[in-house]
């Protein structure tokens, strides 16, 4: 094809350099907080529906730990195993106030705590 007929000249393609990512702390102006706050608040919220399936709605162990695993928190069930250890005082707590659905909803209003 002659010179004259060419519409566009292609723009020559450069390979890009390597971009990083830089991870950042958590700010502590209380917007933002770390991963083991997080985890810690999951927890609490894991024992509480954990109280809730087996002490209010009367389910089975094995029940429970699928419900909490496969429907709510999406964790494995080893890790609800060791918020139950962890936070054993936390779940106590709840027993021997027999912690309402009612108690419940104030603490984590997010949740469904119907009987």
């Amino acid at each position: 094809m002659p010179e004259e007929y060419t519409l566009f000249t292609l723009p020559v393609i450069e390979t890009a350099a390597t971009r990083r990512r830089v991870r950042t702390a958590a700010l502590k102006d209380g917007n933002l907080t770390s991963r083991k706050v997080r985890i810690e608040k999951r927890n609490r919220v894991l024992i509480a529906r954990y109280y809730y399936w087996t002490e209010l709605k009367r389910r089975r162990f094995d029940d429970v730990i699928g419900i909490l695993s496969d429907q709510e928190f999406f964790v494995e069930e080893r890790t609800i195993s060791n918020a139950l250890l962890a936070f054993d005082t936390f779940l106590q707590g709840f027993i021997k106030k027999s912690a309402t659905p009612a108690t419940l909803k104030k603490m984590f209003p997010g949740w469904d705590w119907a009987v």
